[in-house]
């Protein structure tokens, strides 16, 4: 018996009897690319992370061009971004796109305490809600070994209220006094509202022993460092943790 001859096709693959009305692009799997460039490289990746999660970006692609030229369409004419480094950029996108399987030691190890400040700092600049959310999880049981000054400037920079109470806490609640060289990031009004919130432990350790005998004595700065000093920076930075 011959064999049956086969169906012609259409350019989609089809049969002309199962061929679909229309062919459309799938919803999910379908990526337009965009090309950027950060300082001296070029970066192709998937446009749609971008245009999902970032109304700037979504803004700039939507922009028109004078020559007819799409920024970001070809490594000719890439999307310039201008005053962040290209590692900062690199760890974003290791962050936006999973390392793939196969990836390199280097793509695939866990990002780093200073990594992740990169990624909380594009994020903020460009509005990225839910991967600046990842950034602020991931920064938070890293910054618990962090020097509190650094901790306090990082929630002010970068606007991560949630921060504020602890770090001011555990500056609060640190052996050390305030030093000279930590006044300027915290500014002045922090100082002394910081060296109040302390001294507010010695007026209460004196009213319960009579006196400030012990004063910076071992017994003194361990029972310091467990203190609950949440009334005393409630009360004075309430502007700030409020707003």
């Amino acid at each position: 018996m011959a064999p049956r001859p086969r169906p012609p096709h259409t350019p989609t693959g089809y049969p002309p009897e199962t061929a679909p009305d229309t062919v459309s692009r799938d919803s999910t799997f379908y990526f337009d690319q965009v090309v950027f460039q950060v300082g001296k490289r070029l970066f192709k990746v998937p446009r749609r992370r971008f245009e999902q999660e970032s109304e700037n970006f979504r803004d700039m692609f939507a922009l028109p061009t004078s020559d007819g030229n799409v920024e970001g369409s070809s490594d000719e004419h890439p999307l310039l971004l201008e005053g962040i480094a290209e590692e900062e950029f690199r760890t974003l996108l290791r962050v936006m796109f999973r390392p793939h399987y196969g990836a390199s030691e280097e793509e695939s190890r866990p990002l780093s305490l200073t990594e992740w400040i990169d990624v909380l700092k594009l994020t903020t600049m460009w509005h990225y809600a839910t991967l600046r959310a990842v950034a602020i999880d991931s920064l938070t049981p890293m910054l618990q070994q962090y020097e509190p000054v650094q901790w306090i400037s990082l929630a002010r920079k970068y606007d991560v209220r949630e921060w504020l109470l602890p770090a001011l806490h555990a500056l609060a609640r640190r052996k050390q006094p305030l030093q000279l060289h930590e006044v300027e990031p915290l500014g002045i009004a922090t100082a002394i509202k910081m060296a109040e919130v302390r001294e507010s432990y010695v007026s209460v350790v004196s009213q319960g022993r009579g006196n400030a005998r012990g004063y910076g004595s071992q017994q003194f700065q361990q029972e310091r460092e467990t203190a609950n000093f949440e009334y005393e920076i409630r009360r004075l930075f309430e502007d700030e943790l409020e707003k």
